[in-house]
């Protein structure tokens, strides 16, 4: 078995392509090519499908916290008698509502 070599000069590759296959070994250098080209392609793969199921979790992970941060100030506004105090739990809802909406949108992309 011949184990794969990494030699980033396309000529010197060639060369050594070139002296392997008149030495009667092609169907072993194909074979190692083609298992580099199979496992490179299987972790690219991998790699896409983790990186989608991470967006999918913060995506429901906001979609939740954004449930809760509307049940909390809900719950705080109606404890309070003031207005005043309810125009600040409003606000401060709707910047953590709009920072929950980016983390979504971000996780979306």
């Amino acid at each position: 078995m011949i184990r794969p070599v990494r030699i980033r000069h396309a000529r010197l590759l060639a060369e050594a392509h070139a002296a392997l296959v008149r030495g009667g070994r092609e169907a072993e250098v194909t074979k190692a090519r083609n298992a580099r080209v199979l496992e490179k392609a299987r972790s690219i793969v991998a790699r896409a499908r983790e990186e989608d199921r991470l967006r999918r979790v913060a995506k429901f992970s906001a979609l939740k916290a954004l449930d809760q941060v509307r049940s909390a100030f809900g719950s705080m506004r109606a404890s309070t008698s003031s207005e005043v105090d309810r125009e600040r739990w409003r606000g401060r809802q709707e910047l953590v509502e709009r920072e929950l909406r980016e983390i979504m949108t971000r996780a979306s992309k």
